[in-house]
């Protein structure tokens, strides 16, 4: 198991790739959190093909998670993904 936690426009984003990855069961996830981290969402690729190093994995899962926020600084998805806090 191989947790990698990176920075990206002001959110944090936490890689997980596990040791072994087998087709049909959740291989690895990608967490983005606010700059607090208070607030996130985990997403949980869907391979069509099996990267061949963790390396490579954890490159596709960050490329996929700063996709993911700058379509969403540039109008995006409509996942709240605002680095301000919020006030209760």
């Amino acid at each position: 198991m191989q947790e990698t936690r990176r920075f990206y426009k002001g959110f944090h984003i936490v890689l997980f790739v596990p040791e072994d990855m087998e087709l049909g069961t959740t291989s690895g996830y990608v967490h983005i959190l606010s700059s607090g981290a208070d607030v996130g969402v985990r997403l949980t690729p869907d391979w069509p093909e099996f990267p061949t190093t963790s390396q490579e994995s954890q490159a596709q899962l960050f490329a996929y998670a700063s996709g993911i926020i700058d379509c969403e600084h540039a109008g995006g998805f409509g996942i709240d993904l605002s680095t301000e806090s919020v006030q209760a």
